[in-house]
């Protein structure tokens, strides 16, 4: 297993990995160059429910911060400290199935500085970035964005992400046009990548994708450098890519037990690329309009991409992977579930974060 560095932080309710100068950025996604391997993870001994964080949406379309051990926050209770980090509520302002894209947009960087989403469902939507300290919102990218193949996607040390310029709405002359209440459908459509960072902005790199592909995710190899694992447009096939795009393994979704050809999607991969949350039966469990499926919120099982098997052998659904297992989750009560199959944790979520869409859980450093 590659090499942690911890960070002292004076917040100790914040789990924090240590910011690379934009100089490091940019050496890394444009030659993939070695990086500080910087993961969060639940330390094999630790198996209690506030050995983390977690980030949920409320029902008043707040993000809210929950930290089960408690610390400082607007409202503590004897289930620990639920703060609110982001007024998301100006994304309504936009058009169109708000509530369907921010979901499947919204995404937590793994330092825990930034979120990023699409606000909007139409030719205007654009990509916001918050800053969850400080509760600031601001605009990375103006439309054409992509948020239902490739969803803007962070590396694993949250200096950037990726995103995809896509005019997925209606294609690139319905950008020009003039909308009221009628919104176009959303199409397949494929362009350029590009990475953003929260300090610099737009980097002048980019990703190759071939075969194209969606449901990109990003996690650090055993050398240190950024690689992804990806499907292709036919869910057929898994791909291991380096930060450049070239693929170093191609995965036949038939060879990985308890999947179906054709109805797997990808939700999140583990820090090291070993572990995949997918989800079968990609349509009934996502959103779709039009005949395009956006992306699933959470996966329904967890498969050891290096054997092929499940970790279970029933269905399990999960949301985020991290080093010693994974979250699942049904309903407000969560549980965390060992590579071996082996139930580590559980808790249920507080009143504001209950009936949230979408669960990011961040463990502690060992």
């Amino acid at each position: 297993m590659h090499d942690r560095h911890q960070r002292a932080d004076t917040r100790p309710t914040r789990n924090r990995s240590p910011r690379k100068p934009i100089a490091t950025v940019l050496a890394l996604v444009l030659a993939g160059a070695t990086a500080a391997c910087n993961i969060d993870a639940v330390s094999g001994g630790n198996t209690r429910a506030d050995a983390g964080v977690f980030y949920a949406l409320g029902d008043d379309h707040r993000l809210y911060r929950w930290d089960p051990d408690g610390g400082t926050g607007t409202e503590g209770s004897d289930q620990g400290t639920v703060e609110q980090v982001l007024d998301l509520s100006s994304a309504w302002d936009g058009k169109g199935d708000i509530g369907t894209v921010l979901r499947a947009s919204l995404s937590i960087d793994p330092s825990q500085r930034h979120a990023a989403w699409i606000a909007g469902a139409n030719p205007e939507a654009a990509l916001m970035l918050g800053d969850l300290d400080t509760g600031e919102i601001a605009t990375a990218a103006e439309y054409p964005v992509d948020h239902a193949c490739i969803d803007p996607t962070w590396l694993a040390d949250g200096s950037a992400l990726l995103a995809h310029r896509a005019p997925v709405w209606g294609g690139e002359a319905a950008s020009n046009a003039t909308y009221s209440d009628e919104i176009p459908l959303p199409i397949e459509s494929w362009g350029p990548t590009e990475w953003y960072s929260p300090e610099a902005g737009q980097l002048p790199t980019t990703v190759e994708l071939d075969p194209q592909g969606c449901r990109l995710r990003w996690y650090i190899a055993e050398d240190g450098s950024a690689q992804a694992i990806y499907h292709n447009l036919e869910l057929t096939e898994l791909y291991r890519i380096d930060v450049n795009g070239q693929v170093l393994e191609t995965i036949r979704v038939p060879s990985l037990e308890g999947t179906e050809s054709l109805t797997i999607g990808l939700v999140n991969v583990d820090p090291t690329g070993r572990y995949a949350c997918v989800v079968d039966g990609y349509g009934p469990d996502g959103a779709s309009k039009g005949g395009f499926t956006f992306r699933a919120e959470t996966g329904t099982r967890v498969i050891d991409i290096e054997t092929g098997e499940a970790v279970r052998s029933e269905e399990t659904g999960c949301t985020t992977l991290h080093q010693d297992g994974f979250v699942s989750r049904e309903g407000a009560s969560v549980t965390f579930i060992s590579y071996e199959g082996r139930d580590q944790w559980a808790t249920e979520l507080p009143d504001q974060i209950g009936e949230s869409p979408v669960l990011y859980f961040f463990p502690n450093e060992p």
